[in-house]
């Protein structure tokens, strides 16, 4: 593609003043000084150049508009063949600068570099820099200043517009629009930010040119932010896709009917509209009807589409995260996320990478893998925040999944530190102690796309900072607004985990308590629940039982709690203390207390425990230092929920002997955001949990009394229950009689009755 090819007349670049002299010589230039200094620009200088234009757009009948990319593109079809002022080098450099909008300088070289082979046999442009500097000489090239993206560079819109035209025009060049492509999307593939403008010509070209598999790769790369970067041309690409584009391409099956919905809803193509159509129609369970195929198919074949491909590292993104999803809701998080590992050192872009290792981190999470998970969160935050898009869900998913895994498993630090730095769309934006439980509960639509990954681990993993800190207003906002959200899938188990700990430590009657107790079961939602959810659904009502005095139905759910759970042992002594079985109590806690299976939190809880137990012995001298030792760690920890749960009785002697400890400033200094003082920490701590017995009324059943309740709930009558226990019937009726008297009733029917309503049988 010559600039100066023979017979062809060169065009050089003229100053404003020649340019107009020579328009007006040639009888076509027009009057309007505007319009001919605007002409100027938009053809660089080239009089015979506009003289062309305005010939052939008064010979249409049309208005020249010469910064339009529409009026450019119809004009210069009529237009003769564009001969400028330039080596053969430098107009090949110029007709592949001319297929992007505006780039910047960077970019430029980049494609500079890879792409000219073709129009020039092979040499290539070993000095890219160089030909940017002659291109901007002969106006070829502009230099513009953006608020955003500094300076960037651009070829004129009429000089673009021929440039492509002839390039199209010319034999052998079609290559050079697809190792373009080849080139700009390795680029947004690897890199952490992704230009709007480029991003919209990458787009297009991908689109015009038929290049269906470069425009899956566009599309993974920079998945449903592309709407939000730029939202006309991301719809006007995507809609309407041929049959062909589809067929064997799931991804773009998965964009393109994104695209139509998305542009059906919005009342027109403003970006404005567009974007708040992409929020809604990516909002809470939405996406899972998007996704392609059956949630639970076998897992994609890795390995055949790399025989298909050779020498590709590639995988079905869309495919992928549509598995990942079948495995969570199956409650396979262990293949989730092993299958993640794997599908994600196959993907070529970074953000593709990013999704699904987010997703493996929430298999890992679920799979009581809190370490694991949290270590690939922190592996993809920096990326993430490199490249975040106002509105995308990948940032602020990864801090709020940061923040409830951290929560969870004791870091508070972590957790603390990505609550403080939200800026998800619930409003938290600073540390929960700094916002006001009115903001917290905010009714305003979410403004991010894929907002189920944000919002609800955000506000779970604040409210139980807040149950940390006693703050049960706070809490009590985030339960509300978690509770009306729309989809919470198995996060759901923290509503009643929060209910019930909440109702704890403020119900003033036990009414109050059963009755949460028993509300809370509505929250059942979808989902199969992992073993750390089971876990926590068993945890939340064994500490309710305990707190109300019925220990045999505390007992039920603890048995429910999975071998490695270590809130086994404490709600274990914690029922020890509430039965009266002090000696025991202690002695537990003394076994257990240095073991290597239990969490400092759960350490801090036996040592409040012992304290009380101790107490109760009357060795008060013991107990005034276990109690400062858990004061001491829960301060550490983070929580005063170890102190707080304590029967109030126990907990009201253990502050007046402890009052003058030195462990309340520390106490009052990691707990300053909620506490002015250790004074206005220790009335706290004794002004709540009022309702929680401190030693059961209930009878205490030994294992024969309990499965003589058993046999008689079978129905089994005494001679039965003889044969069965290998006794003979006057022992039966002796005990029996001893059963009936612990419950203080005289009949088989009323031991039964009551039994039942402690708990000693179940249904």
């Amino acid at each position: 593609m010559s600039s100066t090819a023979e017979g062809e007349p060169q065009d050089p670049r003229l100053s404003l003043g020649d340019f107009i002299v020579e328009l007006e010589a040639s009888g076509a230039g027009p009057a309007d000084t505007d319009l001919c200094r605007r002409l100027w620009t938009e053809c660089a200088g080239r009089a015979r150049f506009a003289e062309a234009v305005l010939r052939a757009a008064a010979a249409a009948g049309v208005s020249v508009d010469p910064e339009s990319s529409v009026f450019a593109d119809w004009v210069v079809e009529l237009c003769p063949r564009l001969s400028l002022a330039l080596g053969s080098g430098d107009t090949v450099a110029a007709s592949v600068l001319a297929q992007l909008s505006a780039v910047s300088e960077t970019t430029a070289v980049r494609a500079l570099t890879a792409v000219a082979d073709y129009l020039l046999g092979g040499i290539g442009i070993h000095d890219p820099e160089g030909v940017l500097i002659r291109l901007l000489s002969s106006g070829i090239l502009t230099r513009f200043e953006d608020s955003a993206r500094g300076t960037l560079l651009q070829v004129p819109t009429l000089i673009a517009a021929k440039l492509r035209h002839d390039l199209r025009a010319e034999v052998g060049a079609a290559p050079v629009v697809a190792d373009l492509l080849e080139v700009l999307i390795e680029h947004m593939e690897s890199a952490g930010m992704v230009e709007p403008e480029l991003l919209g010509d990458v787009l297009l070209l991908a689109r015009h040119g038929g290049h269906w598999s470069q425009l899956l790769r566009v599309c993974e790369a920079v998945g449903i932010p592309m709407f939000l970067l730029t939202p006309r041309t991301a719809c006007t690409v995507l809609r309407v896709l041929p049959v062909k584009a589809r067929v064997g391409r799931p991804g773009l099956e998965f964009f393109g009917t994104l695209a139509e919905d998305i542009t059906a809803d919005a009342a027109d193509d403003t970006p404005a509209r567009i974007r708040t159509a992409v929020v809604r129609h990516t909002g809470s369970g939405v996406l899972r009807s998007r996704l392609p195929g059956k949630l639970g198919d076998s897992e994609p074949n890795v390995e055949a589409e790399e025989e298909a491909r050779p020498g590709e590292k590639s995988v079905d993104v869309i495919g992928t995260v549509r598995q990942l999803i079948g495995l969570a809701d199956a409650g396979r998080h262990d293949e989730a996320a092993e299958m993640g590992i794997r599908a994600a050192a196959k993907m070529r872009s970074v953000r593709a990478r990013s999704v699904v290792r987010l997703l493996t981190a929430i298999a890992l999470h679920h799979a009581a893998e809190p370490r694991r998970a949290l270590s690939v969160l922190n592996e993809i935050e920096g990326p993430a925040r490199a490249g975040h898009v106002d509105g995308d869900f990948l940032l602020p998913a990864i801090i709020a999944w940061t923040a409830l895994i951290a929560a969870v498993s004791g870091d508070h630090e972590r957790a603390d530190a990505h609550l403080a730095e939200s800026d998800a769309p619930s409003g938290i934006r600073r540390a929960a102690s700094e916002v006001e439980p009115a903001v917290a509960h905010s009714d305003s639509p979410p403004t991010v796309i894929i907002d189920e990954l944000v919002t609800p681990p955000l506000r779970i993993a604040s409210a139980l900072r807040a149950l940390d800190r006693l703050d049960l207003e706070r809490a009590g906002a985030e339960f509300d607004a978690l509770s009306a959200y729309p989809e919470m899938r198995t996060l759901w188990v923290y509503l009643p985990f929060i209910a019930r700990i909440s109702a704890v430590l403020s119900v003033e009657a036990e009414s109050g308590l059963l009755f949460v107790n028993d509300d809370a079961e509505r929250f059942r939602d979808a989902g199969v629940l992992s073993e750390a959810e089971k876990d926590l659904i068993a945890l939340g009502r064994s500490t309710v039982f305990i707190a109300l005095g019925q220990l045999r139905w505390a007992e039920i759910e603890r048995e429910r709690l999975s071998p490695s759970c270590d809130a086994r042992i404490v709600l274990d002594v914690r029922s020890k203390l509430v039965a009266g079985r002090n000696d025991e109590a202690i002695s537990c806690a003394d076994t257990w207390f240095y073991h290597h299976s239990l969490s400092p939190r759960s350490r801090a809880e036996l040592a409040a425990i012992r304290a009380a137990a101790k107490l109760r012995s009357g060795d008060e001298d013991a107990a005034r230092s276990d109690f400062s030792t858990a004061v001491s760690l829960s301060t550490w920890v983070s929580s005063l929920l170890p102190l707080a749960l304590l029967p109030l009785i126990d907990r009201d002697r253990l502050i007046d002997l402890n009052s003058d400890a030195r462990a309340w400033a520390e106490a009052a200094a990691e707990f300053s955001d909620s506490f002015d003082s250790p004074a206005a920490l220790i009335a706290r701590l004794r002004t709540i949990g009022s309702v929680s017995v401190d030693v059961a009324t209930m009878p205490q059943l030994s294992a024969g009394e309990a499965q003589l309740i058993d046999l008689l709930g079978c129905g089994l009558s005494v001679a039965e229950i003889a044969n069965e226990l290998h006794q003979v019937t006057g022992t039966v009726k002796n005990r029996l009689s001893a059963l009936y008297r612990r419950f203080g009733v005289s009949s088989r029917a009323e031991v039964l009755s009551r039994a039942r309503s402690l708990g000693y049988l179940t249904p």
